[in-house]
C-alpha cells in the first residue's frame, strides 16, 4: 500500500462528493438542458485526429458519417466543452491537492509491464463497452438513470456485477 505524503491533501468525503456530482448533474440539465457524458466527446476526438492523419480512410467508415454530415466543426461540440472543462478542472484539483506526481499503482507480486498491458486491455475493453451500450458510465448510468432511463438503471447495475465478476478473476493483481 502507497502512503499519501504528508503535504497532500485529504480527498473529500464521498458521501460528499456524490452530493456534488449530483448538484452538478441537476445544474446542467438545469442551464443547458442536457446531462454529462464523456464517450461522445472522446470519440469526436478520434473521429477529428483520423480525419487529419487519413482522411480518405475516414470519410469511407460509416461510424464517422454523422459526425462530418453537419456544416458546424467537428469539436464545436458541448461535450467536447465539458471534457476539456472537466481535464482543466481535475488538472487543479490535482495540483491543489498536490497530486501532481507520476506513480504506478500496483500489487506487490505485480510487475510494472503487467500492470501496463492489464490497465491497457482494461481501457479497451470499457472504451468498446461503452461504444456498445451507447455511452459511458457517466452519460448512460448517471444520466440515464437520473431521468429513470430503464437503460440507464441496466448499465448501472450491470456495471456494478460486472465489476464483482471481473475483480474476483483479477483480484491477484492487487495481492
Amino acid at each position: 500500500m502507497i502512503n499519501a505524503p504528508e503535504n497532500e491533501k485529504p480527498y473529500i468525503n464521498p458521501y460528499l462528493g456524490g452530493i456534488g456530482i449530483g448538484t452538478i448533474l441537476f445544474f446542467s440539465f438545469l442551464f443547458v438542458g442536457k446531462g454529462l457524458g464523456a464517450s461522445g466527446a472522446l470519440t469526436r476526438f478520434l473521429a477529428f485526429g483520423m480525419d487529419k492523419i487519413a482522411p480518405e480512410h475516414t470519410s469511407g467508415i460509416p461510424y464517422f458519417e454523422r459526425y462530418f454530415s453537419t456544416t458546424e466543426h467537428l469539436l464545436d461540440n458541448w461535450l467536447v466543452y465539458m471534457m476539456v472543462g472537466v481535464f482543466i478542472g481535475g488538472l487543479l484539483a490535482a495540483i491543489r491537492g498536490n497530486r501532481t506526481k507520476a506513480i504506478m499503482l500496483k500489487g506487490e507480486n505485480t510487475t510494472n509491464r503487467r500492470r501496463i498491458i492489464t490497465a491497457f486491455a482494461g481501457g479497451i475493453l470499457v472504451a468498446l463497452g461503452a461504444r456498445l451500450a451507447g455511452g459511458c458510465t457517466s452519460g448512460l448510468a448517471l444520466t440515464g438513470a437520473s431521468v429513470l432511463a430503464v437503460a440507464g438503471w441496466v448499465f448501472f447495475l450491470s456495471v456494478f456485477a460486472s465489476g464483482l465478476v471481473v475483480a474476483f478473476f483479477i483480484r491477484r493483481e492487487w495481492l
